[in-house]
């Protein structure tokens, strides 16, 4: 059959419209979904990547925040005591308080009534003072413009902000002991407590310890014993044997069942508390932001990335 020219160019446009659509569907058209894909994958990436850099521009933010939660823990945890086990507790209390020439020579024994509690825990409260606030009804009609509510409300603030909080648990030691004393004695030794602690405040800090209560057998000491009066004796020099100007407490001889004039048995319970120190925390290195203008953050930090 043979065609004529207008069939011809006919028959040649339709083949031009053939081919180019197969090249389209066939070439252009996976090229193009590709193309979408990459850049819609792009503008995912640079989302994430912007996101990234705010988190990388906080680095400094949140180590600083650590560093200073980190003074803080450990400036509090200065406040309480060494850590210590029952034996090293007694071990503390006789060294410290109890092993005195002083104690010794005029009396004072520890008793055999001795308990030790080991390591544990206890919960502790935040100390605060709740200030009182009196109203009545004549009070309240005269807060016109409710300064007066406010005023109190603002003088609660601290009280109300701390009694609302958890209390904290925290280490916690125990002793119980008994001592036969006299009066001085035991004011002397109940002092040196309260020195130690308040030395150990000014340098270490570490004086979280507490007399929580002290029982006597008898409060006025057995001063009515009788054949048990108390004198006073003057102290000697042991050199030369001449009176120093001084005198010491001399008590007299026991009575009949035993009972010393001017000694009583005293009770003491003696708490420590403990607070864990807190661990030096790893920030990692300085964060500077240039680094990702360089090819120096393939290696930043000390770890490695595939080229």
């Amino acid at each position: 059959m043979k065609l004529g020219y207008r069939d011809r160019i006919i028959l040649l446009i339709m083949c031009v419209i053939i081919i180019f659509g197969i090249g389209i569907f066939v070439f252009i058209k996976p090229k193009w979904e590709k193309l979408s894909a990459n850049q819609t994958a792009l503008e995912t990436a640079e989302n994430e990547w912007n996101l990234q850099m705010l988190e990388f521009d906080k680095i400094p933010v949140k180590q600083g925040q650590i560093e200073k939660k980190f003074e803080e823990a450990s400036k509090i945890a200065e406040d309480f005591t060494e850590e210590m086990n029952a034996v090293q507790l007694d071990q503390f209390l006789q060294e410290q308080f109890m092993n005195n020439e002083e104690f010794k020579a005029n009396g004072l024994r520890q008793k055999d009534s001795v308990t030790f509690s080991d390591e544990g825990s206890t919960t502790m409260a935040y100390y605060y003072y709740a200030p009182n606030v009196v109203t009545y009804p004549l009070y309240e009609y005269a807060d016109l413009d409710g300064s007066l509510a406010e005023a109190a409300k603002e003088k609660r603030l601290e009280a109300d902000t701390l009694s609302a909080r958890t209390n904290q648990s925290v280490g916690f030691g125990q002793s119980s002991f008994t001592i036969t004393t006299q009066r001085d004695d035991m004011m002397n030794l109940l002092n040196a407590i309260h020195d130690y602690a308040a030395d150990a405040s000014k340098k270490t800090g570490k004086d979280a310890m507490l007399i929580q209560s002290v029982s006597l057998a008898e409060y006025d000491f057995n001063t009515r014993v009788e054949g048990g009066e108390t004198t006073q004796e003057p102290i000697l020099d042991p050199e030369t044997g001449e009176p120093t100007g001084e005198f010491r407490t001399v008590q007299g001889e026991a009575a009949a069942d035993g009972t010393k004039a001017g000694f009583t048995d005293a009770t003491i319970n003696y708490e420590v508390y403990y607070m864990q120190e807190p661990t030096k925390p790893d920030v990692g290195p300085e964060y500077k932001k240039e680094i990702w203008d360089t090819s120096e953050w393939r290696t930043y930090g000390g770890g490695s990335a595939q080229e």
